[in-house]
Parts: C-alpha cells; structure tokens; sequence
C-alpha cells in the first residue's frame, strides 16, 4: 500500500476515534469513579482525561502518543491521589510540541535556533553582570542548621536561577552554534566550552565537548577527527580529576532508588512519586540529615537535637526518573521515541540544521543523566521545539 494512502488512512481513523469520543462525552453527566464520592469531582477528572487523551492523537508521533496514553492510565491506576501536577505538564508539553510542529515548516528551523542562541548569549552576557556584583534579579539563598537566609548573588547563573542550569542551557547551545557556518560560530563554541569549564559542571562539560565532536564528525577528515576524539578524553578526563570531579553522592540514592523501583517494575510508583509520600508510598529520600541544639521556651521547657532533613526532590537522573514514577513500560515508550529519532537521522540529509539538533538531542541525553532539564519549565519550552523541529526536518 502506498505510504501516502496509509498515511490517509490512519489519519481518517484518528478522526473516527475523536468523534467517537466527543460524542461518548455527551454522557459525561453519567460518570462516576470509585472512591470519589463527589459526582461533580469525578465528572471533572473524566473530562480532563478524555480529552488529554483524544488530543493525543493529534500529535503526529506514535511514541508520544502512546507516552501521553500511559500518564493518562498511571494517573487513573494510583487513582488520582497525585501525579495531577505531571499530567498537566505532560498536556501542555504535548501541546507545545504540537504547535511547534504544526507552525515551523523546515525552512524555519534556523530562526528558531538563532533565537536560541541569542537567547543563551544574553544569559551569558547576564553572567558578566552577576560576577561583578551588580545582580538585581537573584538572592544567594544561604543554608544555615536548616534557617534559610539570603545574601548577595555573585554566582553566574544568568536568567536561568542556577549555575547547574546555565551549564546545561550552555551545553545545549554547543552543537547548535557549531553548525552555524561562519568562522566566527566556530569560535563561540570553543567559548561556550571554556565557559563550560568556569561553570564548573563536569557533566555538562563533558557533553557539550561530546556534541561539538559530533558536528565535527561530518566536518573534518577522519585521522584528524580521531585526533581530536583522544584529545578531548584526555582533557576531559584532567577536567573531572583537577578542576570539578563528577559527584558521587547520587550513586547511593540511585542504588537505593533502583532497588525500590523493583517493587512496582512495571508502572513504577507512580505520577509525582518521588519526592513526596503518596497513598501507595510512605516515604521519602534524605540528602542531608543535621543534628543541632535550639532552643525556645513558649511552655517553660528547653528542646534540644532538633533534626533537619533536607530531602531529594529529583534522583537527577532522566532515566531513573522515567522508571521511577514511570515504570518500565516508560522508559521503554521513552527509549522507543529515541530510537525513532536516530533512524531519522541516519536517513536523513545531513545538512547544518539536522546536524545541529541531533547534536542538541545527543547532549540532552547526556546531561540527563545527572540533571534534569525535562523536569524544569525553563529548560522544557527550549528542548520540546527543538525535538519537535528536528522531527519536522527529518520527515520523508
């Protein structure tokens, strides 16, 4: 059968699947869910999911789909206790994604990524105002025995709020401003790296080296790529040695984490799981546990050993996350989108635009697994185009 008319089929089966739907919602009066003795409560939730749900269908990826189909069951299968935060992330996420595929054609994919880049380079220039002492927009938050004060900011941190996110944003911008074309891009990512290492992020370093190697790849001979290729591992592994060792106080949580994620392999713990205790989930993750005397006498008496814990609210670790909260089934939709985008590429013309986003995809994926920038709003308006637009370039 033709691509075309399967294309046309399928299409005219998602619009058979959405009419039925809308017009099933016409007995929405009718619903009700167990355990929700509010009728109006449960009528709402139905409402949400169904057109979550229906909206789906529009996106045009069958891994997103089928990802967005999964949250709307996870968030029905621990009955609507939490996770309501992640569904409506995921529907705006989708939504964003769908309206960046439908209004960037592939001829705008270069004003997006110049917008991109022109957006890191104010951050950048924000950074210079910042170590100076002229910082208006943020506040240094200092921990004290579990008191929180604030102080002068000096870190450069740009717009983003944290010097962890302005190395990813970085990082991200590597690849991109690489396949600009000129000498001078060529030049600004070198910088971007040297800032890399003044960041002192040793993952988003080593990933944005990774990307620039990948655009590279398809621009140098190849004696003089895999000269390079043993440079920047022995650079990089003097960076991680002298100037900022890969953290290793995750490993133990991730370990634990993992062993607690065998309990529910499949569907994990749930929606918004994590960092706080559900109905199905009693308990949290400590990162730092102090010992300390206060002392405060309303009642007459002297307390003393009050205990603070501050706990993790992410393991930092996009993959673990997806387990976690997701369960197998989605890391599996996850890893199957990826593999989708990789066989693109491989097919695909290799021209400045497509290289330069799958380099952006390559770094993402390399710096999730020790952050997550798919977990912020700030850092997911910039990736979720960015994929949304490679796809677009890459489509037969």
């Amino acid at each position: 059968m033709p691509q075309e008319r399967l294309s046309s089929l399928n299409t005219e089966f998602k619009k058979k699947i959405m009419r039925c739907g809308i017009v099933a919602l016409l007995f929405l009066s009718v619903a009700n869910l167990q355990g929700l003795t509010d009728n109006r409560e449960a009528q709402q939730i139905v409402f949400m999911l169904t057109l979550v749900s229906l909206f789906s269908l529009l996106v045009r990826n069958i891994w997103v789909t089928l990802f967005i189909l999964w949250t709307v069951f996870l968030y029905s299968f621990f009955k609507f206790a939490s996770g309501s935060i992640y569904l409506s992330n995921i529907f705006l996420g989708s939504v964003l994604y769908y309206l960046t595929k439908a209004s960037f054609k592939k001829e705008h994919a270069g004003f997006f990524i110049n917008g991109f880049l022109w957006f890191v380079f104010l951050n950048i220039a924000y950074c210079s105002v910042q170590v100076l002492g002229y910082d208006f927009m943020f506040s240094k938050i200092l921990y004290n025995e579990g008191f929180v004060s604030y102080g002068k900011n000096l870190t450069p941190n740009g717009f983003m709020g944290s010097q962890a996110i302005i190395a990813t944003l970085t990082a991200f911008a590597v690849p991109l401003l690489a396949t600009r074309g000129s000498a001078l891009a060529w030049v600004g990512s070198v910088g971007l790296l040297i800032l890399l290492v003044l960041f002192k992020t040793s993952l988003c370093f080593l990933a944005g080296a990774g990307g620039l190697l990948f655009v590279l790849y398809y621009k140098l001979p190849r004696k003089i790529w895999i000269g390079l290729v043993l440079i920047a591992a022995l650079s990089g592994l003097g960076y991680v040695q002298k100037i900022d060792k890969i953290g290793t106080e995750r490993f133990v949580q991730w370990q634990r984490v993992l062993s607690d994620w065998k309990v529910h392999p499949i569907t994990g713990w749930g929606l918004d799981s994590f960092a706080n205790e559900t109905p199905t989930k009693d308990f949290r993750y400590a990162q730092t546990i102090d010992n300390y005397s206060y002392h405060k006498e309303p009642d007459g008496k002297e307390y003393t050993d009050i205990k603070w814990i501050k706990w993790w609210d992410n393991p930092h670790n996009l993959y673990i996350s997806l387990l976690y909260e997701f369960g197998l089934i989605g890391l599996i939709l996850f890893a199957g989108y990826m593999r989708q985008n990789f066989i693109r590429f491989k097919v695909s013309i290799k021209n400045s635009n497509t290289v330069g986003l799958m380099g952006f995809i390559l770094v993402f994926l390399g710096v999730s697994a020790g952050h997550f920038p798919m977990w912020l709003a700030r850092t997911a308006i910039l990736i979720i185009p960015c994929f949304a637009i490679y796809e677009n370039l890459t489509e037969e």
